[in-house]
């Protein structure tokens, strides 16, 4: 074939996918009838089909086979620091209670405690080794994974209480928010660092975006009049979201320009 017998496989199989012969969620030929159809061996066809998976264009399912991976527009995940908007588009984006279309939890968030690392020990303005509560959730809109989120919270804050662990106990499924409120620490403000970069190979799993696609991954902590309640990491799939944020504007002391 010239080029890599696999490569020219792989391009010709790109072209019919593009060309709507295998359709998003379809499965693609098996290695057995791929190397029947191009005269080539299974390790061959095998390749050819690695070389879809790693471009995005397949997604394997284990015991089951390759299916073409579906392509999904990117719509607007709103974020804000206004208070009122605060209390509404954060905790329903990150809360876990599915409310005016912005998504639901999938599942209860698995949590456990664990001594704070040295990078959340500075985050959250602890010592090292401190025990914190890690939780870790997905949330989803319209059934795709849309956001994944690792938190952790002191124990010195919230041990003891009912809002331990944030999917068990009375405010199970509640906003970090609303939880530290139901036991008198106000959050006053949070601090959000946004980065682009490409995803793991465990978030591209769990996320179901191709290994090495990009996302906004995005370092939040919580704060109250005391200091961090909470601080969180968030990976969100570049390919079906972006990110808007509402920030008030405060106006200087004194008049300003007419």
């Amino acid at each position: 074939m010239g080029v890599a017998a696999y490569r020219t496989i792989a391009a010709d199989l790109r072209r019919r996918i593009e060309q709507g012969e295998f359709a998003p969620g379809e499965p693609l030929p098996s290695r057995a009838d791929i190397a029947r159809a191009y005269g080539v061996g299974s390790n061959v066809a095998a390749a050819a089909v690695r070389v879809l998976v790693d471009d995005g264009l397949a997604k394997g399912r284990a015991g089951v086979g390759v299916f073409v991976r579906e392509r999904r527009s990117s719509s607007t995940m709103e974020r804000s620091w206004t208070r009122q908007r605060l209390q509404g588009r954060l905790a329903l984006s990150e809360g876990g209670r599915e409310a005016s279309g912005a998504g639901s939890v999938r599942g209860r968030p698995r949590s456990r405690t664990e001594p704070a690392s040295p990078e959340t020990a500075r985050r959250l303005g602890i010592a090292a080794t401190d025990p914190v509560v890690r939780s870790e959730y997905l949330l989803t809109r319209d059934s795709s994974p849309a956001m994944l989120c690792v938190s952790w919270e002191p124990l010195s804050i919230t041990g003891g209480t009912p809002v331990a662990l944030p999917g068990a106990g009375p405010m199970a499924g509640s906003s970090v928010i609303a939880r530290m409120s139901s036991i008198g620490l106000p959050v006053t403000r949070s601090t959000e660092t946004v980065t682009a970069r490409s995803a793991t190979r465990e978030e591209a799993d769990t996320l179901d975006i191709a290994p090495g696609a990009p996302v906004a991954a995005i370092e939040r902590t919580y704060y109250g009049s005391e200091g961090p309640l909470e601080t969180a990491d968030l990976v969100i799939p570049g390919e079906r979201f972006r990110l808007a944020y509402e920030i008030p504007a405060v106006p200087a002391d004194g008049p300003g320009p007419a």
